[in-house]
């Protein structure tokens, strides 16, 4: 049943979303559940050459019962800063139970992101960094998906929100296309297939991310993408099927269109009726168009235009059905079956934009060969 309604909606039209019931407000997500942090130095076994070590800056969950927890995270080296803090590198510890040397280092690694419990309070900014928690759990609920990042531990102290998470070894997308130029077709689609597999996962809890865009695709050992980065999601609402009122996706009905909301997301990536801000908009629909926009870069190595709108006369030669002329005016040409996936995806109007399901079984997505990472190749005559 479950499976049925996700098809349903994977597959709906916008027009069927403004049949099924008036637009209506984003759900909230339910209450984020945390653990008391409890920070320390102690010493610490090496497995491997049976050093002890005494490290400092461990983090672990202090249960109130006094259980032994179960595990540690040794925090390390600065991966970035964000707007409430900063993630760092951590390393998993294993607890021993031994007065003396109470934990072990493992191979595992996490990452965690530090949010200042006072700049959350101060900074008055659309990304809520207690929405993203929540949602982060309400996401993994079930188990991790390998496409979305999910949550391992919500620890917290009078100081600091801790946010631990799967660390992933290669950066992000946009440093992949950064560093490679553009990418060939074979790669692009390795890539997107497996964003496709993140949004899916995303719809099927009935969840919008908002602000889908390659900086927020990390990469794995260099082969496998997840989507990050809910501070902007919104839970997407649904018709209760008997009512008129409003449900959340476990109804198995059409979703509603959502009313306008303050524009937020990167600017290249944000959809016109978005930026409009003006008409009640699809949650789905407006991160298919920023995956497009993500498939458009890898392919191109140039986002289409700067802004979606009217004024910025990129995309009205893209709205207009120009998209091919343009890339050739660029010297950038494309296969005719990416151009025409991507022209079918940036199409003004949600109305007559391909639906999820649409893109899963466009030809230049099915094509054979796109489950195998590529190697780029050393010249381009596979573009002709």
């Amino acid at each position: 049943m479950e499976e049925l309604a996700f098809l349903e909606n994977a597959s709906a039209s916008f027009v069927d979303l403004e049949m099924s019931g008036p637009p209506a407000n984003p759900l909230p997500f339910g209450r984020a559940t945390t653990g008391r942090a409890e920070r320390v130095d102690a010493m610490v076994l090496n497995p491997v050459t049976g050093e002890h070590l005494e490290v400092s800056n461990i983090i672990y969950e202090r249960h109130p019962d006094r259980r032994p927890p179960d595990r540690a995270y040794w925090v390390g080296r600065k991966l970035k800063k964000c707007i409430f803090g900063v993630v760092k590198e951590c390393t998993l510890l294993r607890f021993r139970n031994d007065a003396l040397v109470p934990w072990e280092v493992t191979s595992g690694k996490a990452a965690v992101k530090i949010m200042s419990w006072q700049k959350i309070r101060e900074l008055q900014h659309i990304e809520d960094p207690i929405k993203e928690v929540s949602a982060m759990q309400y996401i993994s609920e079930g188990g991790q998906h390998p496409h979305v990042m999910g949550v391992l531990d919500v620890l917290k102290d009078e100081e600091y929100l801790l946010l631990f998470m799967p660390f992933c070894s290669s950066g992000d997308l946009f440093g992949f296309v950064q560093q490679a130029g553009r990418f060939p077709e074979p790669m692009a689609r390795y890539w997107f297939m497996q964003i496709l597999a993140g949004l899916t996962h995303l719809q099927k809890k009935g969840v919008c991310h908002r602000d889908m865009s390659l900086e927020n695709i990390l990469v794995d050992e260099y082969r496998t993408a997840v989507v990050i980065d809910l501070g902007m999601c919104l839970r997407v609402p649904y018709d209760d099927g008997e009512t008129g009122g409003v449900a959340d996706v476990t109804a198995g009905t059409l979703r509603r269109l959502i009313n306008p909301l303050i524009p937020c997301g990167k600017p290249n990536y944000i959809s016109p009726e978005v930026l409009k801000s003006e008409v009640p908009f699809d949650g789905f629909a407006i991160d298919l168009w920023a995956t497009a926009v993500m498939l458009f870069i890898m392919l191109v190595g140039l986002p289409p235009w700067e802004f979606a709108r009217e004024e910025d006369p990129r995309f009205r030669m893209v709205a207009r059905g120009g998209l091919e002329r343009m890339l050739r005016s660029w010297n950038r040409e494309i296969s005719p079956l990416a151009a025409d996936l991507l022209q079918k995806m940036l199409r003004e109007d949600p109305r007559q934009r391909l639906s999820l399901e649409e893109v899963k079984v466009h030809p230049w997505v099915l094509y054979e060969g796109g489950g195998t990472v590529p190697q780029a190749p050393g010249h381009e005559e596979w573009r002709g």
